[in-house]
């Protein structure tokens, strides 16, 4: 197996990159980019071959380590020929870490590559409505990130690493700097590092850190989750943290057995929460809070969802998945009503306290199960119905009872060209139909793809 040493040229910082259990060496052409980021080939025998990291246009020598009976995966040894839109990448750790999957292309390569992908998706479920032209969601193609989770990794010199996943999330990376967080997140992760190496003896209990930032306030959130409850030189640790201009919140995060499942948070600095901004309105941020990932393009995806929806004085407005409220109320101005649904009890409060710091007054937010809800509540008359489901979509049971509710539009938001795809082939046998479908890159360097579509009631 060979070894990836430490980056700063440390001793005793050895990671495994990859174990390719076979010696299955191919000449491969690279023809195009399949949804989430690997470049799709095909093999001597027809099959269709995965390989990420690379190019559409490439030729490179790759190694073949799993094979199945229809397709198989690699890992690019070489660049044979390399393709047109191939850029050399900015981060020094790219072909290592699994955070970004295109540095290596140009980035208005990057946006047709993933407006194809969109077209793709719906010629596959033989959608017909026409998509928009991709439009980035800010001008930041890095360092545009407001949050990001490393793993602590000891050494066996007895000194601690902050680390990523790689590509196939089995193994860490080493890394010092991630150019999808701002500098001053990156000189959080170097000061923690360094401060626990150089004062802390038994490090056993760091697992992992997570830091969450307001791009428009400054405020930043520090967690740091250990495997126990004593957190060792905590008081020398805040004061390392509080040097750093906007620090406002220091939590421990206690995870038992070093799981997600049944954490037990600590506040040990500051504020409970942190703010950020959208527009006009302010949101709250706590540990368990979703927030978008991108604060500035999330303000271009909202204008755009607000001018698709176009609500109107006295509109009644219903936003199922609604998470912390930030869609619905930055649709309040002129409706009568909102109504967010959410299943999630925190995300609910949030929402809540969120049109309270607003000082939105008709906003409602209710914690139920969105299907079940409009299930129950599919006689009310909606005007304007926003959906914001998971990567997984909606379930055909919601989509039915969408189709059966009394709404005048529906602005559905989603993150998963593929799900998104299969739900519109689901709306239109159900005489909902799309009327137009804009991409939007939140995600600059990632494969992800934002979606926002208006539909309506064929008539």
């Amino acid at each position: 197996m060979p070894p990836f040493p430490d980056p700063r040229g440390g001793p005793g910082f050895l990671i495994e990159i990859l174990y390719l259990s076979y010696n299955n060496i191919m000449r491969i052409e690279i023809e195009k980019m399949a949804f989430g980021g690997s470049g799709l080939g095909h093999l001597d025998d027809g099959r269709v071959v995965f390989i990420r990291k690379v190019v559409p246009g490439d030729t490179v020598e790759a190694n073949i380590y799993e094979e199945k009976k229809d397709f198989a995966f690699a890992v690019a040894e070489k660049v044979i020929t390399p393709s047109p839109m191939r850029i050399d990448a900015p981060c020094k750790y790219f072909y290592q870490c699994g955070g970004c999957e295109h540095q290596n292309i140009s980035y208005q390569n990057q946006l047709k590559i993933k407006e194809d992908l969109v077209r793709e998706s719906l010629q596959r479920q033989k959608v017909t409505t026409d998509v928009e032209k991709i439009i980035p969601s800010s001008d930041k193609e890095f360092f545009y990130r407001n949050s990001i989770r490393y793993s602590f990794l000891l050494g066996q010199d007895n000194n601690i690493a902050l680390t990523r996943h790689q590509p196939d999330d089995n193994e860490l990376v080493i890394v010092d700097a991630c150019m999808l967080q701002s500098e001053t997140s990156n000189l959080i992760l170097r000061k923690i590092r360094d401060y626990i190496n150089k004062n802390i003896e038994d490090k056993s209990t760091f697992w992992q850190l997570k830091i969450r930032e307001g791009k428009w306030t400054g405020d930043i959130m520090v967690e740091i989750i250990t495997s126990s409850s004593h957190l060792p030189n905590e008081k020398g640790i805040i004061a390392e943290l509080r040097s750093i201009s906007g620090i406002k919140s220091i939590y421990q995060t206690i995870a038992p057995g070093k799981s997600l499942i049944n954490l037990r948070r600590r506040l040990i600095f500051g504020s409970p929460v942190i703010f950020e901004k959208i527009g006009f309105y302010t949101f709250q941020i706590s540990p368990e809070s979703f927030f978008q990932t991108n604060s500035e393009g999330v303000e271009t995806l909202y204008d755009l969802i607000k001018k698709t929806a176009d609500v109107k004085i006295g509109d009644e407005v219903v936003d199922l998945f609604c998470g912390t409220g930030s869609i619905g109320i930055y649709l309040s101005t002129l409706a009568k009503k909102v109504s967010g649904i959410e299943v999630v009890n925190q995300a609910v409060r949030d929402a809540k306290d969120n049109a309270r710091i607003n000082k939105i007054k008709n906003c409602e937010f209710i914690c139920a199960d969105s299907k079940k809800w409009l299930h129950q509540n599919r006689k009310i008359k909606i005007n304007k119905l926003i959906v914001d489901p998971p990567r997984a979509g909606l379930s055909k049971e919601l989509i039915f009872d969408i189709c059966n509710s009394d709404f005048d539009i529906m602005i559905y938001v989603s993150c998963n060209p593929a799900t998104f795809a299969r739900d519109l082939k689901l709306f239109e046998s159900n005489g909902v139909m799309a009327k137009k479908i804009q991409p939007i890159d939140m995600f600059p360097q990632t494969h992800h793809i934002e979606l926002v579509s208006e539909l309506v009631k064929s008539k």
